[in-house]
């Protein structure tokens, strides 16, 4: 294959299992490397003085070329992590090569037994027009994969078209303090249904809770979420935990028995609290606030 196509096939792998940034960068570098050994290649023609001899001494498609050589580097990311990237990449690339028509001594120097995957007919030609459609899948891909990650990844893209419940809830549960809102349809015990986007107050025992209507809902409880979409800013709530109780100066929210009350200004707080903005006087002889 050319470096075209094992850069594209590393980057759509990358994005469908959800990195991004350094990690999609490192793995192109990777699929590239084993072309070392050449100085045809696109990397072997920026690194002339190190492709030609090492193309002499090894030839193409050997020792460059083994599984064992990147699995080594690839393991090396226990102690440094890029490195993981790196071999990934590379193994890769090592992988779509078995798939042309010459195939690859991927056990050199240990055995010069040719690995190639599938029967010939199905094989294709470096530089071919069946090179050039795997290119263009393998970009289609790597662009679905972007998608996929600019939505969180294959969990959360799921449940941002399938709308489940279960699914945002879990996606929820994994943004942390992150400021969130439903965008989705709820059933209450009486049987009226509404639709619309709520703020996400936290989760209770793995189901969340919400605003509606200036109340807290929890989903399980007052009624059901039918559908829900999970919408994420760049905010992150404060979150504090008071050991004892206090007043608030702004609005707030804190659990208290696994249930989330809403504090407006001059309430009192205790347990776990989350606000925009968190401001409490502390009552007189109790332990200190504790941040998370």
């Amino acid at each position: 294959m050319t470096g075209p196509t094992h850069v594209a096939i590393a980057i759509s792998c990358g994005m469908l299992a959800g990195a991004q940034g350094l990690s999609i960068a490192l793995l192109a570098a990777g699929a590239l490397l084993p072309d070392l050994d050449t100085h045809k290649s696109i990397i072997g023609r920026i690194f002339l003085p190190i492709s030609i001899p090492l193309g002499r001494w090894l030839g193409h498609r050997g020792a460059f070329h083994a599984f064992w050589l990147w699995g080594l580097v690839m393991l090396a990311g226990i102690i440094y992590r890029p490195m993981a990237m790196i071999g990934a990449g590379a193994l890769l690339h090592v992988a779509s090569d078995c798939w042309t028509v010459s195939g690859v001594r991927a056990m050199t120097p240990f055995s010069s037994k040719l690995f190639i995957l599938f029967q010939r007919s199905w094989r294709f030609k470096t530089g071919g027009n069946a090179e050039l459609g795997i290119l263009l899948i393998a970009g289609t891909l790597a662009w679905t994969g972007y998608k996929i990650g600019t939505l969180g990844g294959l969990s959360a893209t799921l449940g941002y078209f399938l709308k489940a419940p279960k699914i945002m809830a879990e996606e929820y549960r994994r943004k942390g303090l992150e400021m969130c809102s439903i965008e989705g349809k709820f059933r209450y015990s009486s049987g009226r249904t509404i639709e619309g986007e709520w703020l996400i107050i936290g989760m209770v025992r793995g189901k969340v809770s919400f605003l509606i209507d200036e109340k807290i809902i929890t989903d399980g409880n007052q009624g059901e979420l039918l559908r829900a979409r999970l919408i994420c800013s760049e905010k992150q709530w404060e979150s504090v935990k008071l050991n004892g109780w206090g007043v608030s100066r702004k609005e707030a929210f804190f659990l208290s028995d696994n249930k989330w009350f809403r504090a407006k200004p001059g309430d009192y707080v205790f347990g776990q609290v989350i606000g925009e903005e968190i401001v409490v006087d502390l009552a007189p002889d109790k332990l200190d606030l504790k941040h998370f």
